[in-house]
């Protein structure tokens, strides 16, 4: 079975996987094959862990290195019941923000255990990306540390990047809804120039009609901020806010927006990030 990239259950009942064209064979190498007990399955080195989600880095016969995310809804078989897993929005988002044009993690299989409707598993496979750490890492173990002229520079290439990629998101009505920075990875050259950035982790995506699109707005650029008052100064942020509302915005407008995101991250307050000298890593590679 092949990928399709909608939002939507991939099917009502059963043990099913999917894949993108030429990958099947391939993945047999870590255990994903059809009918197999993949939600039991723990390939490579795991990354990230909770009680619902784990996600491992695999490197497969032929070098190539792939992410293998797996989610366990336990006890919550109505969660997702006649809907999309997190798995299936993720890939919705992925290929939503390739048509548009923005660089984004490679998704090459799901798979979702349903009984009558109700999920519960659902796993996800994405090819890695060489070379690249996470914003978040990268602003609290290199960036911090870089020359000003140098952190300047990095500043505008990833700022002006991100707001691009915001705008044209928007434009075309689809919503991230989880665009926080270790959401967005980095590749940067040994003299520290930033050479591409790419979006992962989309299992919230969606399009939202016009009469939303407000909401959206806020909601994905208050996720941004919540790091970027750490580690941004107030007219770093208003400088990104003025780029991304355009030239025709007038002051009234961009004040009103901040005033929403400020609302919007009040109800929730994100922690202050402060990274001190023993947090510097020169090894920091390859981390998603």
């Amino acid at each position: 079975m092949t990928l399709t990239g909608k939002r939507w259950p991939c099917h009502f009942h059963g043990n099913r996987l999917y894949f993108a064209q030429g990958w099947e064979e391939k993945l047999e190498d870590i255990g994903l094959v059809q009918r197999s007990r993949w939600d039991k399955l723990e390939p490579g080195v795991r990354v990230t862990r909770s009680k619902r989600t784990n996600a491992y880095k695999v490197t497969l016969a032929d070098g190539e290195t792939v992410y293998f995310k797996r989610y366990l809804l336990f006890g919550k078989p109505f969660k997702f019941y006649l809907r999309p897993s997190e798995t299936a929005v993720e890939v919705f988002s992925y290929t939503e923000m390739a048509k548009l044009g923005i660089p984004v993690a490679e998704p090459l299989a799901l798979g979702e255990i349903r009984r009558f409707g109700s999920l519960f598993a659902a796993c996800i496979v994405t090819r890695g990306i060489p070379e690249t750490i996470t914003l978040k890492d990268y602003a609290i173990h290199e960036w911090t540390f870089l020359p000003l002229q140098t952190q300047q520079k990095a500043f505008l290439m990833i700022s002006a990047t991100v707001c691009r990629h915001m705008r044209t998101m928007h434009a075309a009505r689809f919503f991230h809804f989880d665009p926080k920075w270790r959401n967005i990875l980095v590749r940067r050259s040994p003299t520290g120039k930033i050479e591409g950035l790419w979006w992962i982790d989309s299992p919230r995506g969606r399009k939202l009609p016009s009469w939303h699109r407000d909401y959206g707005i806020v909601h994905d650029l208050a996720s941004l901020c919540r790091l970027a008052l750490s580690f941004l100064s107030k007219s770093q942020r208003l400088r990104f806010l003025y780029a991304y509302c355009g030239p025709y915005a007038t002051r009234q407008e961009i004040k009103k927006l901040a005033g929403k995101i400020t609302q919007h991250l009040q109800r929730n307050p994100p922690k202050p990030v402060k990274p001190s000298k023993s947090d510097k890593c020169q090894s920091l590679t390859e981390f998603k």
